[in-house]
């Protein structure tokens, strides 16, 4: 059924291969032999992906009520544990785990040597009800309504260049700067700084936000970032003053089935504290 439902997720072999940590071939095989023992059809092959057929959306739904049962009573065994020890999931942005959370991370461990963390770096959405993660750090203008937590504080950005690039090119308007963005870039180039986004030149775009951070530091150009990231670095300045248009919120987020749950309820608390220790850093103040 897992293999039904991501394929019915992604649309594609490859998606669901992805989604499943197997090869492509294998995903095709095992699909192919579903459809075979049942004799019937699932899907429709097209050129742009595999399209459910009226068996396909049948099988889909009871693979995804099953789906939920299992998580279901997955979370719900889990939510008993009163133990301060076993696995905690958490997921967070590379540059937050980074920079912000690594170093409480280590205390907490620290002070619960029976937890065994399990760190998972990227800002796609993962799905708690599948515990996919146990806690979420998240920067976002709203989190899902069907998860729990704590708001920490904003979440702001300002564009950053090194001395040596404003020396050569500062005295040039923001529109005719060289940009560097990582892979979402565009999300960072607000309509308020940057009206004519066909005339910006972007020179520099990478997946690693530290990478442009390094970008910028070697004088590139000019870079979007957090706050609490450019301002820590002595080799860059803020060229804007915070960008409200691009502010989020920083949330602390779990699933209302773990919230009892010892692990992860002395995790969310550590984490809540961590971050709040360090709201001036990443609401920009401290430059």
């Amino acid at each position: 059924m897992n293999l039904v439902l991501a394929i019915c997720r992604a649309g594609t072999l490859a998606g669901a291969a992805r989604e499943l940590g197997v090869n492509h071939s294998t995903v095709f095989r095992r699909i192919n032999a579903i459809e075979k023992e049942l004799n019937v059809r699932l899907f429709d092959r097209r050129p742009t992906g595999y399209v459910m057929t009226e068996a396909g959306e049948a099988a889909h739904r009871v693979a995804s009520r099953i789906d939920e049962e299992v998580h279901g009573l997955s979370r719900a065994l889990v939510g008993r544990d009163r133990r301060l020890e076993g696995p905690v999931r958490i997921t967070a942005p590379d540059p937050v785990a980074r920079r912000l959370l690594l170093p409480r991370l280590a205390l907490f461990c620290r002070e619960h040597p029976g937890i065994d963390m399990h760190v998972a770096i990227t800002s796609r959405a993962l799905q708690l009800s599948h515990r996919e993660a146990d806690v979420a750090v998240r920067v976002t203008r709203r989190p899902p309504q069907s998860y729990i937590g704590r708001r920490i504080c904003a979440f702001r950005f300002c564009a950053y260049a090194s001395r040596d690039y404003l020396a050569r090119r500062g005295d040039l308007p923001l529109e005719r700067q060289q940009w560097l963005v990582t892979d979402d870039g565009f999300d960072y180039l607000p309509a308020s700084v940057l009206p004519d986004r066909a005339s910006v030149r972007i020179v520099f775009k990478c997946s690693d936000t530290t990478v442009v951070v390094d970008a910028a530091k070697h004088g590139l150009g000019i870079a979007p970032l957090p706050c609490f990231l450019g301002d820590a670095e002595p080799d860059l300045v803020r060229v804007t003053a915070p960008l409200e248009s691009l502010t989020r919120e920083l949330w602390v987020l779990t699933h209302p089935d773990l919230r009892a749950t010892a692990r992860v309820a002395a995790l969310m608390t550590h984490l809540v504290g961590a971050l709040e220790e360090q709201k001036s850093r990443i609401e920009g103040d401290a430059g």
